[in-house]
């Protein structure tokens, strides 16, 4: 493309390449979000023209001004390195990509099998970029055994691979590089299976994060309801608070799915795909009549109950209310180092107070709306106390480790 410099040129192009690559719905709304506050930046200071230098200030008027959650910043940080590719005269995925389309010269059988196996991935309904993301991590992979001898699948080893790998000095890439290997075995590529040969494990927190009720009172406490944002706000956090309702359903709450005359909120959970519905609280009921008559925008044609305050008015995101959320918790003087703080958080809570009072996992997952009984492994993990009352006895030792003991209550050395 011909160089580009003004700061809508260079947007608009990059929404047409994010569009032609089929991200996911989710990933384009966040880099909409972000793109957004990057507009609202140049306006506030009127700027027309871009460059890497004002990128570095975007970055840091979402991190410092914003205060978006980290995943934000780190989405901020790889939006501005394209838009800097696009300044640089890149284009297509070139300037998608930058290094990540690199192609890699792989002996024939090796190429052949990794064309066979993104192929399979395509037939399973993954997304062209899901697709280019596996192709460059296993190509590199490829490209290392390669440079280790391995110029045909039948080279392969346990040992050139646990080398090849390792040159890659990221261990979460073998969540791609072992499902690529179990195909080669299942399809008779390779005669055994290597996809256990490194044991990864991603790190997961050990049960999750629940706010106090005494927390979650605070944070509704500390929303000043005497301004716009505020209200409107309010009436969100008792959705989450109240109901434990996603964030992404909250976003997309219409006037349809609210009936103030008989006291019901129901609406299909975008999730699941599943029907929800419940009493509206009196509570509820009443933050969100404070919302639409004194304070939500009237817009043509938009159904949406919660929109941004500010012009032009549009329907309120998924992200939008995560951020929210955080910012909330943040002015509550809510501790969150090391805890969980997007919206969220409100379900697992809601889940804990319950559990905590007794109420069976199956009446608390159809509340939170979950659609399968296997979610309930989920809240058990919360009910600590209960989980203490059904211990396992601690198995006799036995064998090497029994000698092991023997030998040393008798004294002699290991």
């Amino acid at each position: 493309m011909e160089n580009q410099s003004t700061f809508n040129d260079l947007t608009a192009h990059l929404r047409m390449l994010l569009q032609s690559e089929s991200y996911s719905s989710s990933t384009v709304k966040d880099m909409d979000f972000i793109l957004k506050a990057f507009t609202a930046y140049m306006n506030a200071n009127a700027l027309d023209e871009y460059t890497p230098e004002i990128g570095e200030c975007l970055i840091q008027y979402c991190e410092q001004e914003l205060k978006v959650c980290p995943s934000r910043v780190s989405r901020a940080k790889v939006i501005v390195r394209k838009l800097n590719r696009l300044y640089q005269g890149l284009d297509g995925r070139d300037a998608l990509w930058g290094d990540k389309t690199a192609v890699v010269n792989l002996p024939s059988s090796l190429s052949q099998s990794l064309d066979a196996y993104i192929s399979y991935c395509r037939g399973n309904g993954n997304k062209q970029t899901t697709l280019h993301y596996k192709r460059w991590i296993l190509s590199r992979f490829l490209d290392n055994l390669s440079a280790l001898g391995c110029e045909d699948t039948g080279d392969i080893s346990g040992k050139l691979i646990q080398k090849a790998f390792l040159q890659l000095s990221f261990s979460r890439y073998w969540e791609r590089i072992a499902p690529f290997l179990r195909f080669l075995f299942e399809h008779g590529t390779l005669e055994r299976d290597y996809s256990r040969l490194v044991q990864y494990r991603k790190k997961n927190d050990p049960q999750p994060t629940v706010y106090s009720t005494d927390e979650i009172s605070a944070i509704e406490d500390s929303i000043d309801r005497t301004t716009p944002v505020g209200i409107r706000n309010y009436a969100i956090v008792l959705l989450l608070s109240r109901y434990g309702i996603r964030s992404c359903d909250i976003a997309s709450l219409t006037f349809e799915n609210v009936d103030f005359t008989d006291n019901r909120i129901h609406f299909i959970q975008q999730k699941t795909g599943e029907p929800w519905e419940s009493e509206l609280l009196p509570e509820a009921k009443e933050a969100l009549l404070d919302y639409i008559n004194k304070v939500r925008p009237e817009v043509a044609g938009c159904q949406q109950i919660f929109m941004t305050l500010v012009i032009p008015y549009t329907p309120m995101d998924y992200g939008a209310i995560n951020t929210m959320v955080g910012a909330l918790l943040r002015n509550a003087g809510i501790p969150i180092n090391g805890r969980r703080h997007g919206s969220r958080a409100f379900r697992s809570s809601i889940a804990s107070n319950m559990v905590n009072d007794n109420v069976s996992t199956e009446v608390v997952r159809r509340v939170l709306g979950h659609g399968t009984k296997h979610a309930i492994r989920h809240y058990a993990r919360i009910d600590i106390q209960s989980m203490r009352l059904c211990p396992l006895a601690v198995p006799a030792p036995s064998g090497n480790f029994a000698e092991l003991l023997s030998g040393k209550d008798g004294g002699s050395s290991v």
